[in-house]
């Protein structure tokens, strides 16, 4: 498992000379990776961390004993803010964690700004405090699933399990379907 450190470097907050602020989505615990390849090729990159609690067990004389850790893990799994040239998307991609680039190159520049002071403003809280991030879904409530394999299916929570897995029932063909989702995979919205 990876560990991440801490680090924040403010040229990200301004972009020069024809540079572009983006959001990159990465393969599945693929961004400590990611982000290590930016820094080689100097490219700018920001991964927010949270703090986590990890478990561990161990085995002595026949005896096993659990304990936990606590570690940084990202905040938004699988996305990292990168500021690069225009001309440098193709050697992104040649880092083999990018999956794609989101935004166009027209995008609300000052909106994403904006949103990465926000994020490094909870990630300074978080390092302090105790945050739960959480998408406002409570358990037994209805969703409708925006994105992911999911898309346009309705649904109802029926769990939040450790590590970030739900278990929900969603509506199929006139009957349910249980199964076990990432809620930080797949964009849903609650619904009355």
């Amino acid at each position: 498992m990876a560990t991440f450190e801490y680090n924040f470097d403010e040229s990200i907050l301004a972009p020069k000379d024809g540079e572009i602020v983006r959001v990159v989505y990465t393969r599945p615990l693929c961004e400590g990776g990611f982000r290590d390849f930016c820094a080689e090729n100097g490219i700018v990159s920001y991964l927010p961390l949270k703090k986590a609690i990890r478990f561990l067990r161990r085995n002595y004389k026949d005896k096993s004993y659990q304990y936990q850790r606590i570690v940084l893990r990202p905040m938004f799994p699988c996305y990292i803010f990168v500021k690069m040239q225009p001309e440098q998307r193709s050697l992104i991609f040649r880092s083999n964690a990018a999956v794609r680039i989101l935004g166009d190159l027209d995008c609300n520049h000052e909106k994403l700004l904006g949103e990465i002071r926000l994020v490094r403003q909870i990630e300074t809280i978080a390092m302090t405090e105790e945050i739960e991030f959480g998408s406002g879904i409570k358990e037994g409530s209805k969703f409708l699933i925006e994105s992911g394999p999911w898309a346009g299916v309705y649904g109802w929570l029926k769990k939040k399990r450790k590590h970030s897995l739900w278990t929900v029932e969603i509506e199929c063909v006139n009957s349910l379907v249980q199964a076990t989702i990432d809620p930080t995979l797949i964009k849903m919205s609650p619904v009355e």
